[in-house]
């Protein structure tokens, strides 16, 4: 028996036994029959089965850290959709008393307007009767 393909194939995951059985298979003094083809078929499958279990293993925990920092990427986009509309509603205050002031100037500067207009036209009244009468 090759001790060298006995190690490899115990180091893909085949039982001992199957592993002797396979090495001493592919010896070259040995006689190969259709047993030796059944050994190695299920030398195969123990392969695949154990390739098999590990990736599902290796599924298991890249799904459970996927979901881990889904659920942290989550958590940081609420909080930051809490800080947007905290500020929007600031900026919406701010935005609502500047519209407020800024109509409060507007109103008094249009009276002014007005009552200026409205001495102007008593001021030229009373020049033009002044001087007509």
């Amino acid at each position: 028996m090759s001790e060298s393909l006995f190690k490899q194939l115990k180091d893909i995951g085949i039982d001992e036994e199957l592993a002797a059985k396979v090495s001493a298979s592919l010896d070259p003094d040995h006689n190969a029959s259709k047993k030796d083809v059944l050994i190695m078929q299920e030398a195969i499958l123990q392969h695949q089965a154990f390739f098999s279990q590990k990736m599902d293993a290796m599924n298991a925990k890249f799904d459970a850290e996927f979901k881990a920092m889904k659920a942290e990427s989550d958590a940081r986009k609420a909080e930051s959709d809490a800080r947007y509309y905290e500020v929007k509603m600031e900026n919406s205050r701010a935005y609502a008393e500047l519209k407020t002031e800024i109509h409060t100037v507007i109103n008094r500067q249009y009276l002014v307007t007005f009552g200026s207009v409205l001495l102007t036209i008593v001021s030229v009244t009373a020049v033009n009767w002044y001087f007509h009468v």
